[in-house]
């Protein structure tokens, strides 16, 4: 049970923590933190720490942590048009194929 109650905080935390990168980021591109992919974030975050602890040179971090900032920036969400469509809720699929009339 411990184990498990640790991974659940681990995982909160790992989300807060690139939330709020995302957010540093947003603030200095001076847009909104919507318009930053999670997805994304995540990957590149991900991607830049593996390279980080791969580099054993600390001296780099910093330089390191900024182009990991800059790649959040470049990668923003690109804007999807407007729905066409309202949303609908699809109906369940039968179970049983079921005969129509012909009327």
């Amino acid at each position: 049970v411990e184990g498990i109650n640790q991974e659940i905080w681990g995982a909160c935390i790992a989300y807060n923590l690139v939330r709020l990168e995302m957010a540093n980021v947003a603030a200095d591109a001076q847009c909104n933190p919507t318009d930053i992919s999670f997805v994304r974030a995540f990957h590149i975050i991900q991607y830049e720490l593996t390279w980080a602890a791969a580099t054993r040179a600390y001296g780099k971090l910093p330089s390191l942590l900024q182009r990991m900032r800059q790649r959040l920036v470049t990668e923003l969400t690109v804007k999807r048009p407007g729905r066409h469509f309202d949303r609908v809720v699809k109906s369940k699929a039968q179970r049983y194929p079921y005969k129509k009339s012909k009327a």
